[in-house]
């Protein structure tokens, strides 16, 4: 069985369930990891007190959020930019909506794929903003510019090799990577890049969705 035949035997609903088990997957192993040899990834998150509604004890979170939402935008950019390079790379990228499980992805309603996407955020930057980045620095203790560059580029190259899609693609994952661990350099937070993640996911997703349907409504009514 070729890995079409694999595909079209899957449903839109499996491959939900397989990328948020997946995702969250990626989390319980930042926690394990955290727990087991250290850092606590959860040392960088804004802890959340039900018990005290005060914007002193919630501002952390509340603007932790909405900077991160807002960090997701250049992102966005960039790859708007990089979709009209007239390179075959940028092409043999662009391809891969029509073909095996983000094919299925796609078919996916925009619940479904935010979902996905928040699981991705908050899992891949437990592990590798709030984990790698930390433990490749040498983190808890005292760190200089060299060790945070070691774990800034360390951990955004594995970040890029953990999404071996096409060799353009990892090149992309890796400078995303980067931005990401900048803000949490410059924020503190977690809760920026978890947020800045979830929120470029969301939008490149929903949005490749409709430019899908879009185009095979334009073929079906030529077709007709």
């Amino acid at each position: 069985m070729d890995d079409s035949e694999e595909y079209e035997v899957q449903t839109a609903d499996d491959v939900f369930r397989t990328a948020v088990i997946f995702e969250s997957a990626l989390g319980l192993l930042a926690l394990f990891l955290g727990w087991l040899i250290g850092p606590d990834a959860r040392a960088l998150v804004p802890k959340i007190d039900f018990g005290q509604i005060d914007w002193a004890t919630w501002s952390p979170i509340v603007t932790g959020l909405l900077y991160g939402t807002l960090a997701a935008i250049p992102m966005l950019l960039m790859i708007a930019v990089l979709r009209r390079l007239p390179l075959e790379s940028v092409r043999k990228l662009e391809k891969l909506s029509d073909d095996g499980m983000l094919k299925l992805l796609l078919k996916l309603g925009p619940v479904e794929l935010l979902l996905i996407s928040v699981c991705a955020g908050v899992g891949e930057e437990l592990l590798f903003r709030g984990w790698l980045m930390q433990w490749l620095s040498g983190a808890p203790g005292e760190v200089g510019p060299v060790e945070i560059g070691v774990g800034l580029v360390g951990s955004s190259i594995a970040f890029g090799l953990v999404h071996p899609i096409t060799k353009l693609y990892i090149f992309v994952a890796s400078i995303i990577g980067l931005y990401l661990g900048v803000l949490l350099l410059l924020s503190g937070n977690l809760l920026v890049p978890i947020a800045a993640h979830a929120a470029y996911d969301a939008a490149q997703l929903m949005l490749t969705a409709r430019e899908k349907t879009k185009s095979e409504v334009v073929d079906e009514s030529e077709e007709a």
